[in-house]
């Protein structure tokens, strides 16, 4: 089954050369297409734009597919490409990039009306939930409407996640910790994804509410008031 939206914990997993771990996710997700794929390189510094695109035309290349950097063509053309996929860096300077280009909103009703299909890797993941309040970056801007993200997937991810480590001398909050700091506040569901791990929704998952978690090293769910507990892996689920 070929599924729209694919969401990337990371691109750099340790063994694997950049996005080399998720390949086949990937190939499915880019199946028949015939347009190069929209790279959006904003989690990046601006200086970096260019080599960050560059770096995905590389891997891309391994595909025969091309690859065409967002920041080089008119707003108005996005959707003249079949897939679009946001890189990793900066959550917060990326969601601020995307405002202020105005281009939110084309890009959540491109992909939700089948236009496009959406590809995301750590920051890029995080832009496809609910929110950004459960990204691991640093706030260095601040996103001028706030922390909404494109609500392709109506729950919440925490890309990179890491579970408690008994052995560690480290006594400083746990990826657990925050997640329950969040849920003081939030009631929404967090998928903790591990490195190496993905996640293929539809666009229809606000009703149906299935998805499909493969790769390697899996998930943990974070549910407000329930204990945490192990995604299924490579079959579909419901997720409540």
């Amino acid at each position: 089954m070929q599924y729209p939206i694919l969401l990337i914990s990371s691109s750099a997993v340790h063994g694997y050369g950049y996005l080399e771990c998720n390949k086949d996710a990937i190939l499915a997700l880019v199946n028949n297409i015939t347009t190069p794929v929209l790279f959006v390189p904003y989690a990046a510094g601006r200086d970096e734009w260019d080599n960050y695109t560059d770096k995905v035309r590389t891997f891309f290349a391994t595909l025969n597919i091309g690859v065409t950097g967002i920041h080089t063509i008119d707003r108005e053309r996005i959707t003249d490409h079949e897939v679009i996929f946001i890189g990793g860096g900066n959550t917060f300077r990326l969601l601020n990039e995307l405002q202020q280009q105005g281009l939110m909103l084309p890009i959540r009703e491109a992909v939700l009306s089948g236009k496009m299909r959406y590809m995301g890797s750590s920051a890029g993941t995080n832009m496809a939930t609910r929110s950004i309040c459960t990204t691991n970056d640093m706030p260095i801007v601040y996103p001028k409407d706030g922390f909404d993200a494109l609500n392709l997937f109506t729950f919440q991810v925490n890309p990179h996640y890491l579970d408690p480590d008994p052995e560690t001398s480290h006594k400083g909050e746990t990826r657990d910790q925050r997640l329950a700091e969040f849920h003081q506040t939030n009631d929404t569901t967090v998928i903790g994804l591990r490195e190496g791990a993905y996640i293929n929704i539809d666009t229809d998952f606000a009703t149906t509410h299935e998805l499909y978690i493969g790769g390697i090293n899996g998930a943990k769910i974070f549910m407000k008031g329930k204990a945490p507990y192990e995604a299924p892996v490579s079959e579909r689920f419901v997720l409540e």
